[in-house]
């Protein structure tokens, strides 16, 4: 029925419509308009999952500005401007602090409960509104604790509610294609309705407009409904306070901006507008008695219109909305109490000020007829108070472009001097006021300045430059020599399946036998936390898989496990970096958008070799073939992925191969920009291979490859070798550096690859670092995506 309803375009249904959630509002919430005096502080955008619809989040790289040059938008508001802005929101009459922000990356396990403690220390008074389900799911992840663990630890820290955000639409299919690795709609009920059962009261909310059926409307108001009436059976506060359907703001939505999201829409109609909320109050009503339009989705005047259509309450104040803004909402980050009570009396309502749970603070007349002419608390405030807009309180456009409170600056002074607070002064995005006041918060709360990124402070661009590698025969000398670089990694397989007969493979696994069973996400989960435990300097998770055959029933399942295992390994605050083999468009799309970078190796690109019956691919590889992998590497430039590719040697090839292959991966790279390293390994037999060469490869000739890979590549893509291939053998080192390589690959902590592949495993100690320096030099760790690529990291173009 509600599905229905949802579905009328009529200007009689839907005036009708409209009319009768009209009624139903009146005789809950009589003539009442509500609003709450309050801020917001979205103290980072750093975060470490990609949603399609959201412009807001930015990875520790930098982003890829309209000119081209790559721009560190990413910043982290230290505890001291935090207090200070609440500070500053008390003073002007707020009766209310909401808190949000992205999922930093290997978050201290507990930031949420210090950063609730210094606001309740500073402005005890304040409501703290704080934390949406998806930061309770990652703070409950991070610190090890269960949902209900972390929720008392956050109410005994000082917040007093839960903002019912990260809902969008509540059906896994629809989340699925808005945003992988986002939290389920079981896991989102979870932290809402153990939330009430601790006695916290939420809000609720749902984002409409993109790719939803009225259906799946109606189910998600059917979903809230049956929370409701679960709380109201319970007894006590915890309890929906409200309702607040969510227009789609698609402007800068990389979904929709960039065509991620096949069929996505630019966000809901008018007339779709008026039938969410209208059919919200019809459906919700006895269960949900507030229902609240969204002036920054909609706009001062349709918000005005929706008092007519079942809506009571207009929100907050907000000062510093961020979220909407950053994806393109024109209609402003503030609105000062007075214009919040022109709304209501422009429909002929009356407004009142409330409390976050509904509380009458203030009510004023319908009419403005004078100052004093109010019940309750105190006067009609003026413009006064909350004037001076960007200028006073700041913007995110200019907190996001400024110099100060950069993520990665932030965290590096972190673990360079000792916690304190205290309040700084102004904003860097706001001009001085001389008006906020200082004080100091409670020493639990300072832990708060503690590192959240062991590698966001590793090498910044400015040491490492454009590209990471210099090209070949650069000068050495000047103190500290030319660098090489290295990523500290770890190696996960999701399976050693492997529907592929390559015949020098040692990897994989036919289906049945032992080693072919699949990873268990939770075996995943507890192998990283232990090593984020133990090897606190490993950045770079590699997913490396055997592949399921591209016609089989469990390939999307296989794919399924790639994408929660990269997205897992996000959440913990690692860089995935994936080569699972070749992929359709779609499925590609789909991994990129939980990867730093990903990877395919070229091999060969000689037909001749492929389609020998003495060669190493003659018990069947089609994943092999030439052709599909040129294509690959093509794929990715199309999509914009940040890639690792690379030549296999002494598998056959003549000179002439191994030129054919190098000017196929500088000609993609000169076409899109896209290429970051070409490995050039030489092959190794293991104990399971079932070919070898007539003699095996000569390392002596590994540095003229090397030097040939350096004069056919353009000079940004990075020349790289691993040095567990010539570990017995360092004046081959010495050589291949001399001829241009400047990357060393994922040195590792021992993983479960390194049994199957023979001399795969690399460890960096501090003999390598003195023999490099001793050969003049610089060893230093770098990300799993290059700087002048780092814009693209995560983008999940292509999605399907």
């Amino acid at each position: 029925d509600a599905a229905l309803l949802l579905r009328q375009r009529g200007s009689g249904a839907v005036a009708a419509v409209a009319a009768a959630a009209d009624e139903l509002r009146r005789r809950r919430n009589g003539e009442d308009v509500t609003y709450v005096v309050n801020r917001n502080i979205q103290f980072t955008n750093v975060c470490v999952k990609r949603c399609g619809f959201c412009a807001f989040s930015r990875t520790v790289a930098p982003r890829e500005g309209s000119d081209g040059t790559a721009k560190d938008e990413g910043y982290f508001l230290p505890t001291e401007e935090i207090v200070r802005r609440a500070k500053e929101a008390a003073d002007l009459g707020a009766t209310e602090i909401c808190v949000q922000a992205g999922l930093p990356p290997a978050m201290h396990p507990n930031l949420y409960e210090e950063i609730a403690g210094a606001i309740k220390s500073a402005v005890p008074d304040l409501h703290l509104h704080a934390f949406s389900p998806e930061e309770v799911l990652y703070g409950a992840r991070t610190s090890k604790r269960t949902v209900s663990e972390m929720l008392r630890a956050l109410r005994a820290a000082g917040v007093d509610s839960l903002p019912g955000t990260s809902a969008e639409i509540l059906d896994d299919d629809v989340r699925r294609r808005l945003a992988a690795g986002r939290l389920s709609t079981e896991e989102w009920l979870e932290v809402i309705e153990t939330a009430h059962a601790e006695g916290i009261p939420t809000t609720s909310t749902m984002m409409y407009g993109h790719v939803e059926t009225p259906e799946d409307i109606a189910a998600h108001l059917d979903l809230l409904r049956g929370v409701q009436a679960r709380a109201l059976a319970r007894g006590g506060p915890g309890r929906l306070t409200e309702f607040v359907p969510l227009s789609f703001v698609a402007a800068e939505a990389p979904m929709y901006r960039l065509g991620l999201l096949p069929g996505c829409r630019s966000g809901p109609g008018g007339v779709e507008v008026i039938l969410a909320h209208a059919v919200a109050r019809i459906v919700l009503d006895g269960a949900v008695d507030n229902i609240q339009a969204s002036w920054v989705k909609e706009g001062p005047r349709m918000a005005q219109l929706l008092l007519h259509a079942g809506v009571n309450d207009l929100g907050g104040t907000l000062v510093n909305e961020s979220i909407s803004t950053s994806a393109g909402s024109k209609h402003g980050q503030r609105l000062r109490p007075e214009e919040l009570r022109e709304i209501a009396r422009g429909a002929g309502r009356v407004p009142v000020e409330r409390s976050t749970t509904y509380g009458v603070l203030r009510r004023f007349p319908a009419e403005l007829l004078g100052a004093g002419e109010c019940e309750g608390v105190g006067a009609e405030e003026g413009d006064e108070v909350w004037g001076g807009g960007d200028e006073r309180f700041g913007s995110y456009q200019r907190l996001a472009s400024a110099d100060k409170w950069r993520f990665r600056s932030e965290v590096a002074a972190r673990r360079q001097r000792p916690a304190r607070l205290g309040l700084a002064g102004p904003s860097v995005d706001a001009a001085p006021t001389g008006g906020a006041s200082s004080s100091t918060a409670s020493a639990s709360a300072a832990a708060a300045s503690r590192s959240f990124a062991s590698f966001a402070a590793a090498p910044v661009a400015s040491e490492r430059g454009a590209r990471l590698a210099p090209a070949a025969g650069m000068e050495k000398g000047g103190g500290q020599g030319p660098l090489v670089t290295y990523s500290p990694s770890f190696t996960v397989v999701p399976t050693f399946e492997c529907f592929n007969s390559c015949a020098y493979c040692n990897f994989r696994a036919s289906k049945g036998q032992p080693r072919a069973e699949w990873s268990r996400l939770e075996d995943v989960r507890s192998t990283l936390e232990a090593l984020r435990r133990r090897d606190a300097d490993v950045s770079e998770i590699l997913v490396l898989s055997g592949e399921v055959h591209p016609g089989s029933k469990r390939r999307a399942a296989w794919l399924e496990l790639s994408l929660e295992i990269c997205s897992l390994a996000q959440s913990m605050g690692f860089l995935p970096h994936t080569n699972v083999g070749p992929l359709t468009r779609g499925e590609m799309g789909r991994l990129s958008a939980a990867n730093a970078s990903m990877g395919l190796m070229l091999e060969q690109m000689s037909q001749r070799l492929y389609k020998s019956k003495e060669g190493p691919y003659a018990r069947g590889a089609p994943s092999k073939d030439p052709a599909l992998r040129r294509a690959q590497l093509d794929l990715a430039g199309e999509l914009k992925i940040p890639f690792t590719t690379g030549v296999l040697l002494g598998v056959g090839e003549t000179e002439g191969d191994l030129e054919e292959t190098l000017d196929c991966i500088a000609e993609s790279q000169r076409r899109y920009g896209h290429v970051q390293e070409c490995i050039v390994q030489p092959y190794r037999p293991g104990s399971r291979d079932t070919w070898a060469p007539d003699a095996p490869y000569d390392l002596e000739r590994l540095p003229a490859a090397v030097a040939q890979a350096r004069s056919r590549l353009p000079d940004e893509v990075v020349v790289q070798v691993p040095p567990n291939l010539v570990a017995e053998r360092p004046e081959v080192l010495r050589a291949c550096l001399e001829a241009g390589a400047r990357d060393l690959g994922g040195i590792s902590p021992r993983d479960e690859a390194e049994a199957y592949i023979p001399d795969q495993h690399k460890h960096i100690s501090g003999e390598l670092t003195a023999q490099l320096a001793q050969w003049g030099y610089r060893l230093a760790p770098r990300s799993a995506v290059h700087d002048r690529l780092a814009p693209w990291a995560f983008a999940g173009r292509g999605l399907s």
